[in-house]
């Protein structure tokens, strides 16, 4: 009986027993922001993948390069982004934005990485979002990124 308790110890204390969403930050009180635990490491780049559930609707760009129109606006309630941290150089990348039209993030309709077309031809404040930048400690958002992944 013992070897069994303590192997059932040994399991419960692995990091990937205790994975899930942690609570991250309010967002300046605009949402409250979940990070998920534990933060993946790639040697000198960490990834770290947060979650905002808003409580309003905010409008996602999608484009459509066919289209008369070509960048239209839907509406989304939750988002999943991914960033890229390199500790060292202190710098900070959005590498995807995954939208969803549900606040719980079941139902994801739009997907946009750092590697999209309409990405990389884009001068837009959206497109900026991707551009690998230093981090900014005067924000709450890179600091506490810097902090959850940096640790």
């Amino acid at each position: 009986m013992p070897q069994y308790l303590l192997i059932l110890f040994v399991i419960a204390m692995q990091p990937s027993a205790w994975a899930g969403w942690v609570y991250f930050t309010n967002n300046n009180h605009a949402s409250n922001e979940y990070y998920f635990a534990p933060v993946e490491d790639k040697g000198k780049v960490k990834v770290l993948r947060t979650f905002s559930q808003l409580p309003v609707d905010a409008k996602v760009p999608y484009h459509t390069p066919k289209a008369v129109v070509k960048v239209t606006l839907y509406n989304y309630a939750s988002e999943q982004s991914t960033y890229e941290l390199n500790c060292q150089d202190q710098t900070i990348q959005l590498t995807e934005r995954i939208f969803y039209r549900d606040g719980a993030g079941k139902t994801p309709f739009i997907t946009h990485t750092m590697k999209d077309a309409f990405i990389q031809g884009s001068n837009s404040e959206f497109a900026k979002q991707f551009i690998k930048t230093p981090l900014r400690f005067d924000d709450i958002k890179h600091y506490r990124i810097h902090e959850v992944a940096c640790k």
